[in-house]
């Protein structure tokens, strides 16, 4: 062992004498720890200095204490390649650590930390740092900073044109270290232009086309956008991924289909860029100049001026108008079974004008028609009113037109509120603001003739003041089985004719009353309900609903009027479907038997158990002895229900081993056996070292051997848990196994033979030459000065 220790000393004292490896071995042992070394480099620098301090401690006691000095005992010297290759490796190693894990910042600041330029334009930015350093500068392709001792120094640049500059500020600090100025350099477009691809003069409506946005020459792209504008509204945008720094063209398209409403509208482009914070605000932008289109689109004849059916009172003449939108602007001619086309707007009705009319309104997109039918009547007064029917709330307004087609010498309304005087005209007027009269019967009048007139049907209507709900000559719970009679009250409607009194259950509709009645005034009207409640209706909510139906010229959707909810409680027998047998666990009580929950009954059911006949606690806790037949009772002021189940108790398993330690002599059979409980039946196994061996209750060990000695464990197993048991095996006669101590000793004494025979023979290949014979005397051995020891 002692030439062990010589050469671990040879080899230390190389790597420290060396001036390249003492140089970079104090780089590693006793560099100052700073806050930028990681948690690893802190560690490893530490255990690198302890094992430093070890190796100098060792060498320094060693020859203390054997006693003689190193030098003398071991002259030998390792080859200089071997240590050469071996103490290179080992500082090459220890130096890429250091550099995998040496300081990853540099302690300067630049304001502002990113620059967003105007090409041309200025920049200015300060680089500053808070340390002791040997110099520090702006390294840049235009406005470096040459190196100075200063703390804070600046880049200028007073017309920036190059488009790829990348400055950075260096520092010396403990070595050189850089931080990289992020700069963008932009330019706004020359040229913003719209335009329509291979297309010119109108669109057609439904047909599709494609708009075109050339930007050009603008830079950098990725911070381009790209909007689309129809009118003030946005309709696309596009962005860009390029990440080229120098100008560029960029073309983007815009798919439209335009229809009727497009048509005159103005559709521009905008280039927009957006550089962020840092960047001008708000962005910079160009607009394109508008495209206005012009979208040609089918004429579409106007149908409330021109109706389907026009009525021709005999002996009249009427005049029609068809108008029609399109464009470009339509042909409007009249199509009477004849060849010869009549080209206007306006068409003269007459007895002897066939019974269909068509309108044709053509232009060079396409063509649309309307037919119109000649209803001839047979009329004693020539007028029409609009609406032909009045609805009308009590209090509100109205206005009917009463209009003629023919010469009158004058026409007027004859009404008890509103009445109009007569008039040459062929339109007028009935109007009333505040209508409070129930039977008011206005008509228009027309002198033609002879005098005649058409009367307007006027409805006055007002919904109810109140709706209510309520039972008749009872009061509290209702009996399941048992008769009841609801009534509802409606106070205040007119006119009861059109009045429907409808009963709902919940959400669902049960009845409903309508009347015959012809007073127009308001009245008082009452309806009622019969019912038979059932467990069902317990809690459920009745209602009633005055509806007044007043005609497609009424008020949509009808006045309705709710009365506040009818809750109705009902009384019922105890009553359950599910008397099932129950496997309760170990201390569960009887209040918890699963069928409570869903028994019925109201008012709610008293509980009561029995087993044996004896009546039972229920609150008290089950144990494993209570299983068996129970009686459970639920009854309330209707009646009762009883039915009989099982109970079974179910617990977690319990092991009660026979034997709990065994000391056989090897070669018998030993019988391990577990006794258990539980419900329900737990799987039961065996298991020896954290291995199952066997099933069941139990196991034979069948001629023991020394392996078979140990701990065995019977385990029982259900869905509340688990229960282990273990069981003691001795085999007796066991010797001690000292076979692997064996083992170890031998290699341990081989492995130092082959060490000492290598070392001499190396030793003696070191000692080859001549030699002189010397006598047994002078040969013969003497003692060491340390006593013997090596």
């Amino acid at each position: 062992m002692s030439y062990f220790w010589i050469i671990a000393y040879k080899m230390y004292k190389f790597l420290v004498t060396t001036r390249v490896s003492s140089r970079l071995l104090s780089i590693f042992f006793f560099i100052p720890l700073n806050k930028s070394k990681t948690l690893l480099q802190y560690s490893f620098l530490k255990l690198l200095s302890i094992l430093n301090f070890s190796l100098r401690h060792i060498f320094k006691t060693l020859p203390h204490t054997c006693g003689f000095p190193l030098s003398k005992v071991f002259p030998v010297q390792l080859p200089s390649s071997y240590m050469h290759h071996t103490m290179r490796f080992t500082l090459i190693g220890l130096l890429l650590i250091n550099l995998a894990y040496g300081d990853s910042e540099c302690p300067v600041e630049l304001n502002p930390q990113r620059v967003v330029v105007e090409y041309g334009g200025s920049v200015s930015v300060n680089c500053s740092t808070s340390v002791t350093h040997h110099g520090m500068g702006w390294e840049v392709s235009e406005g470096a900073v040459p190196q100075s001792r200063d703390n804070l120094i600046t880049w200028r640049v007073s017309n920036l044109t190059q488009w790829d500059i990348q400055p950075f500020c260096y520092l010396n600090h403990k070595k050189q270290c850089q931080l990289e100025l992020p700069v963008t350099i932009y330019k706004t477009p020359d040229s913003v232009s719209i335009s329509t691809v291979n297309h010119t003069g109108p669109m057609m409506e439904g047909n599709q086309y494609e708009l075109q946005c050339d930007v050009l020459n603008v830079a950098p792209v990725q911070y381009l956008t790209v909007k689309w504008y129809k009118g003030q509204t946005l309709v696309d945008q596009t962005n860009f991924t390029d990440t080229i720094k120098t100008p560029v063209d960029k073309t983007v398209t815009l798919m439209i289909r335009p229809d009727r409403a497009d048509d005159g509208a103005q559709y521009r482009c905008e280039a927009e860029l957006e550089l962020g914070e840092e960047g001008p605000q708000p962005p910079p932008k160009l607009t394109s100049d508008p495209l206005n289109i012009t979208v040609y689109y089918k004429p579409t004849i106007n149908e409330t001026k021109l109706p389907s059916v026009v009525p021709l009172f005999r002996g009249y003449s009427v005049v029609i108008v068809c108008e029609a939108d399109g464009n470009p602007k339509p042909t409007i001619s009249w199509n009477i079974s004849t060849n010869n086309p009549v080209y206007s707007e306006t068409f003269t009705i007459t007895d002897s004008t066939p019974e269909d009319l068509y309108c044709i309104a053509d232009n060079s997109v396409d063509t649309d028609i309307r037919h119109v039918k000649v209803s001839v009547q047979d009329s004693e007064c020539p007028v029409e009113l609009n609406p032909q029917r009045v609805v009308v709330e009590y209090g509100g307004s109205v206005s009917v037109d009463c209009k003629t087609y023919v010469l009158h010498h004058g026409m007027g309304w004859e009404a008890s509120e509103g009445a109009v005087p007569q008039s040459r005209d062929t339109l007028i007027t009935w109007r009333v603001s505040n209508l409070t009269q129930w039977d008011i019967e206005p008509f228009c009048y027309l002198n033609h003739k002879k005098q005649c007139q058409l009367e307007l049907p006027v409805t006055v209507y007002k919904t109810p003041d109140s709706v209510s709900i309520s039972t008749v000559n009872h009061t509290g719970p209702m009996m399941e089985g048992n008769q009841y009679e609801l009534q509802c009250d409606v106070l205040n409607v007119a006119p009861v004719q059109y009045l429907t009194v409808k009963w709902y259950k919940g959400q669902t509709l049960v009845d409903q009353t309508n009347f015959t009645d012809t007073t127009k005034t308001p009245v008082n009207k009452t309806v009622t309900l019969m019912i038979r409640p059932d467990r069902a209706d317990d809690g459920v909510q009745y209602r009633c609903e005055a509806e007044l139906e007043l005609g497609a010229e009424g008020p949509q959707p009808p006045p309705k009027v709710t009365s506040d909810p009818l809750s109705i409680t009902v009384y019922y027998k105890p009553q359950s479907n599910l008397c099932e047998d129950w496997s309760p666990k170990n201390g569960t009580s009887l209040v918890s038997y699963p069928i409570l929950n869903s028994l019925e009954g109201n008012p709610r059911p008293n509980i009561s158990w029995r087993r044996k006949s004896s009546l039972l606690n229920a609150s008290v806790p089950l144990n494993t002895n209570d299983s068996g037949k129970y009686e459970i009772t639920a009854s309330n002021e209707l009646g009762h229900f009883m039915c009989t189940i099982n109970i079974t108790v179910e617990y977690a398993p319990m092991i009660h081993a026979s034997q709990e330690k065994f000391s056989e002599e090897e070669g018998s059979n030993i019988i391990l056996e577990c006794n258990w409980t539980g419900y329900p039946e737990p799987d039961v196994w065996w298991s020896f070292n954290n291995k199952n061996i066997s099933t069941g209750r139990r196991h034979i060990i069948e001629r023991a051997r020394s392996t078979s000695a140990g701990v065995y464990t019977c385990s029982a197993m259900n869905k509340f848990g688990r229960k282990d048991k273990n069981v003691v095996v001795e085999i007796r006669g066991n010797p001690p196994n000292y076979i692997p101590y064996v083992v170890i000793l031998v290699f341990f004494v081989l492995l130092v033979l082959l060490i000492a025979l290598l070392f001499c023979m190396w030793k003696k290949k070191k000692s080859s030459g001549s030699y002189e014979v010397q006598s047994a005397k002078e040969y013969e051995l003497r003692p060491l000065s340390n006593g013997g020891n090596c």
